[in-house]
C-alpha cells in the first residue's frame, strides 16, 4: 500500500506520522482491505488566534471506488480519531455492498470518457460573464452504475454531486446531497 501523509500550512511530526500510519493500517488489517493508495492531509485553517486542524483521509480500494472522509478541531490528534471514526463507520455501512459491487463489475467496468473544468468565479469583471475563467481541465470517467450503487460512491467519497450514466436506462443521471442532508436524483424526463 502507498500511503502519503502530509501538512498544509502546518508541520506533521514524527508522532502524528506514526499514528496515523498505524491507524490506517490497522483499519485495513480488520476490513481485510488493500488499497491502492491513501493519502491523509493535515491542514492549518482559520485566524492565528483560533486556528482549526483539518484532517481528510482519502482511500483508493480499486475500480474507481475512493472512500473519504474529513473531519476538523482544534487538536491534529483528535482530528485524525474522529475521521478514523467517520471512515469506519462508512466502510461498515457499505462492506456488503462493496464486496457485491466488485463481484458483479469485474467483468465489465464500462466507463464513458469525459473532461471536467474547474471554473473560477471569484475576481471576474461584469463584463466576462460569458467567459468563466477556467483553472483546470482534468480527463475523467462517467461510470456505468445504478442508481443505488451511485449513492453509494457519493457517500463514500464524501463528494457534493455525481455524474453517471444509469445501468438501466442508458442514459446520464445525477445524484447530489441536499441541503437538508438528504439525496436528491435527477434523470431525463421520458416525457417530452
Amino acid at each position: 500500500m502507498q500511503m502519503l501523509i502530509t501538512g498544509k500550512k502546518m508541520d506533521v511530526g514524527e508522532a502524528l506520522r506514526a499514528q496515523t500510519d498505524g491507524k490506517v493500517r490497522d483499519v485495513c488489517t480488520k476490513y481485510e482491505l488493500n488499497p491502492l493508495e491513501t493519502t491523509v492531509t493535515f491542514s492549518k485553517e482559520g485566524s492565528p488566534f483560533h486556528s482549526l486542524i483539518r484532517c481528510d483521509l482519502e482511500m483508493h480500494l480499486g475500480r474507481g471506488v475512493y472512500v473519504r472522509a474529513h473531519e476538523e478541531t482544534d487538536e491534529a490528534h483528535i482530528s485524525l480519531e474522529q475521521t478514523m471514526g467517520t471512515f469506519e463507520k462508512r466502510l461498515r455501512r457499505y462492506k456488503g455492498k462493496l464486496l457485491d459491487y466488485k463481484q458483479k463489475r469485474e467483468a465489465s467496468a464500462a466507463k464513458t470518457p469525459a473532461s471536467q473544468y474547474i471554473i473560477n468565479p471569484e475576481g471576474e469583471s461584469t463584463d466576462q460573464q460569458d467567459n468563466p475563467l477556467i483553472i483546470a481541465e482534468v480527463k475523467t470517467d462517467i461510470p456505468t452504475l445504478s442508481v443505488s450503487e451511485a449513492v453509494m460512491h457519493l457517500d463514500l467519497s464524501d463528494a457534493q454531486a455525481m455524474l453517471f450514466n444509469n445501468i438501466k436506462e442508458d442514459q446520464l443521471n445525477v445524484v447530489y446531497r441536499r441541503q437538508d442532508g438528504n439525496i436528491g436524483w435527477i434523470t431525463p424526463s421520458q416525457n417530452s
